[in-house]
């Protein structure tokens, strides 16, 4: 009885560890999007992992994914975590509608918007906050 027990649980583990997902990383990811109240396109950088079946071999796919859907949002959007999740599960079913790779988690590890501050819009701004005296 011990023995069929104990071929029962390693049959178990190995259907488990061959069904297990993959992971890919994505680093420094750079896109422009637009600004919906400047209306000029601003500059973000990410870095995701994805999980799921195959996703490394299929890593190109998930890059194309990336770069249309991530298009598809402006840059204030994506600062909100409701953003950040509509990205998310808009990733996972683009690359799934469209190229038949299945994604089970995007974890987001690093989202910024790089800023493209220029002189005149620096003293501006230090102008406005009183610390330009004339």
């Amino acid at each position: 009885m011990l023995r069929v027990y104990r071929l029962f649980l390693i049959s178990f583990l190995v259907v488990s560890f061959s069904y297990a997902g993959d992971t890919f990383e994505v680093s420094d990811f750079g896109a422009t999007l637009f600004s919906k109240f400047s209306k000029k396109p601003v500059q973000i950088e990410t870095s995701m992992i994805f999980e799921g079946r195959d996703v490394d071999v299929y890593d190109f796919k998930i890059v194309d994914a990336l770069n249309i859907v991530i298009g598809s949002f402006y840059a204030e959007d994506l600062l909100t975590s409701k953003g950040k999740e509509a990205l998310k599960k808009g990733i996972i079913k683009y690359t799934s509608d469209k190229y038949g790779v299945d994604i089970d988690s995007i974890y987001i590890r690093k989202f910024t918007v790089i800023q493209n501050v220029t002189a005149k819009a620096l003293i501006k701004e230090l102008d406005k906050e009183g610390y330009i005296t004339k």
